[in-house]
């Protein structure tokens, strides 16, 4: 975890000054998704180990969803948008990666929650519920770490 502040501002760079062509958008989403993948992996509840095939699907999952959204609304907004407008869309892109990275990453926990403790540390049971608003809780951060960085950036570069 004491990389991630410092890794997310590098790639954060890279993505808010590479996002216009295809390749500079799925080489940058492609970075961030390897580094995002390496967080929630080792930030994953370390109970049960966890299927490559897991791992490999959230990693594809994001990154594509990451960059379909990037090239999607860049398309989109084309030259009908400000210039500022178009500078979100990393931001955007990184947004949905996060949605569907952390939940992917993290299914297994979904479906038979995490293990809850009472306050002399006895294991009382599993709870998916616990699971749900802690990876929701995650998801949220994740997204707001990321918006001061790639939302204010571009204004005050303007």
């Amino acid at each position: 975890m004491s990389f991630q502040v410092p890794g997310g501002m590098i790639i954060t760079g890279i993505l808010m000054a590479f996002y216009k062509s295809p390749l500079e958008i799925f080489l940058g989403q492609w970075l961030n998704q390897s580094f995002n993948a390496l967080v929630n992996f080792t930030n994953r509840s370390g109970d049960k180990p966890l299927p490559s095939s897991v791992i490999l699907t959230a990693y594809f999952t994001a990154t594509s969803f990451a960059t379909a959204t990037s090239i999607g609304m860049n398309k989109a907004l084309g030259s009908r948008a400000p210039p500022l407008v178009g500078r979100f869309v990393p931001f955007m892109a990184v947004a949905v990666a996060n949605m569907v990275n952390i939940p992917c990453m993290r299914q297994q926990e979904l479906k038979e929650g995490v293990v809850i403790y009472d306050e002399e540390g006895r294991k009382l049971g599993n709870s998916p519920t616990a699971a749900r608003t802690a990876i929701t809780k995650v998801t949220i951060s994740r997204i707001v770490i990321a918006a001061p960085g790639m939302l204010l950036t571009p204004v005050l570069m303007e």
